[in-house]
């Protein structure tokens, strides 16, 4: 909150030069589908016209074969990131079917047949059977419905002579504990971001299908909860109540590995009795702990490092430590043709500059509960002027709650150094309507506009297309040079891959 502790905090920093050399690294990452042209998931496999899922950097594909997923490189300039982001969409837009048309939802259109979900395929080869294995877990465990929620993930870190002014070390010690300082912060006032991006008060009724839940009819199609911020987070979106179990604090960097890597080495039992191979001696699981591998912890923000060849995640954070954070509890912008405008990545940006600058003790179970039983109640209530959140134990008015963020949030503002852009930015996310209800049903709303965002994508040829399709022919071309597996390399592959932790 707005108090002399963050006033000082900021005062000394605009001393040391932090504000004026202040250098942010952004990237996005999101998943959406590609749907035929009555609105329903393409049943067709990801185009080469695309690249290779496999090798291409900037354009894969996430649990579904028409699940696509984009990857912007990291900029600097915020300008230059949204223009990446359009560009992508426009070459996607051209270079699928062209019967084909781009989702704008974060939760998916009509489901008829979960079995129509063809997940994702790759290559015949160690790490491509290891891809598909993963998302056959994730099926085995979850259903195929559930993994066809959709996102927005944010990608942030400092440059490092940035950070080594809030710090005054250059120590990668230092910068892990400010950087889970940040995830701690951010994750106390993760309601905030629930109420301020949350976009999913409403599904079309085949995505509960069959399984319990506590939403309400809208209509014949759909269901809903009326002041829901973002069902996708919610137990019937993108969740696991195994993984709850875990109970992460991110007090520190070693126990946040220690958590992760027993979850994917000791057995747990629900996931155990599945079986690691199906009836026909086929993988069906990477492993048969909560998580199979790193990626599938689900949280709202994880640490992370950049890929480097031969090292998974696990490993890169224990080595080198950590580089950056990915925020992945943003619903896809359905006012925005690419999911997220440039007012969504400067107020991110200011919400994470807040939660990395405040004061951030370790995290105590307690306080764990209380920020889990926040984000519970803003998940479902959050858009009721009565609900109550508790803040170090104390119940407040959300409403009153939030003001109280903003207030802090424009005192950071005001000392940047595009400080009205920020703040007009702000504003602008702020008064944008959540939460609507479907003017004819989700299905169909979602289908018309799919059908102009579309049309608008084919109708340009944005700054970065060209080196988007150099990557996608390098892509194919790397993929060529891929040595192919036996099934019987491929599967000591899998059976092997955790016991190397």
């Amino acid at each position: 909150m707005a108090d002399g502790t963050l006033k000082n905090k900021l005062a000394k920093l605009k001393d040391s030069g932090f504000f004026k050399n202040l250098t942010i690294r952004r990237g996005i990452e999101k998943e959406f589908f590609r749907i035929n042209k009555n609105g329903y998931i393409s049943k067709n496999f990801h185009p080469d016209s695309l690249g290779s899922a496999l090798t291409n950097k900037y354009i894969t594909t996430d649990f579904a074969e028409a699940q696509v997923e984009l990857v912007t490189p990291i900029f600097e300039n915020i300008n230059d990131l949204n223009d990446f982001l359009y560009s992508l969409h426009s070459y996607v837009a051209k270079n699928i079917d062209s019967n084909e048309l781009l989702w704008p939802y974060s939760m998916p259109p009509e489901i008829k047949y979960e079995s129509d979900i063809n997940i994702g395929v790759y290559h015949q080869s160690n790490v491509g059977l290891l891809k598909h294995v993963y998302r056959k877990g994730l099926k085995v465990r979850y259903g195929s419905t559930m993994q066809c929620v959709s996102g927005m993930h944010y990608n942030f870190s400092l440059k490092p002579t940035s950070l080594n002014l809030l710090t005054n070390s250059n120590s990668q010690k230092s910068f892990d504990e400010t950087y889970l300082g940040l995830i701690r912060n951010f994750k106390r006032i993760f309601w905030f971001v629930l109420v301020e991006f949350g976009q999913t008060n409403v599904v079309d009724k085949s995505f509960v299908k069959g399984r319990k839940h506590i939403l309400n009819k809208l209509d014949e199609n759909d269901m809903y909860i009326e002041n829901a911020t973002s069902l996708r987070m919610s137990d019937i979106g993108y969740q696991s109540k195994a993984q709850k179990s875990l109970n992460i604090k991110y007090n520190s960097l070693s126990e946040f590995l220690n958590k992760i890597k027993k979850a994917m080495t000791v057995p747990f039992p629900e996931f155990e009795k599945q079986g690691l191979r199906d009836s026909n001696n086929e993988y069906q699981q990477i492993s048969n702990g909560i998580i199979q591998i790193e990626n599938e912890y689900y949280d709202s923000i994880r640490p992370k490092r950049s890929q480097l060849k031969n090292l998974r995640p696990y490993d890169l954070l224990r080595k080198f430590g950590i580089e950056y954070v990915e925020v992945r509890g943003i619903d896809i912008s359905p006012y925005d043709i690419s999911g997220m405008s440039l007012d969504h990545i400067q107020f991110l940006d200011l919400i994470l500059i807040y939660c990395l600058i405040n004061p951030s003790p370790k995290m105590s179970n307690k306080e764990k509960q209380e920020i889990d039983n926040n984000d519970s109640k803003v998940i479902y209530e959050g858009r009721s002027e009565n609900t109550e959140i508790s803040i170090d134990g104390i119940s407040i008015n959300i409403n009153s709650a939030r003001e109280e963020i903003i207030k802090d949030l424009r005192l950071v503002a005001s000392y940047l150094n595009n400080c009205d852009s920020v703040l007009a930015s702000m504003d602008s996310v702020l008064k944008i309507k959540k939460g609507k209800i479907p003017k004819e049903n989700f299905h169909n709303d979602g289908l018309a506009l799919a059908k102009i965002n579309t049309e608008i994508l084919r109708s340009e040829n944005p700054k970065y297309t060209d080196s988007i399709k150099k990557e996608a022919e390098l892509s194919l071309d790397k993929l060529s040079k891929i040595p192919k597996n036996s099934k019987a390399e491929m599967d000591e592959y899998v059976k092997n891959y955790n016991a190397q932790l």
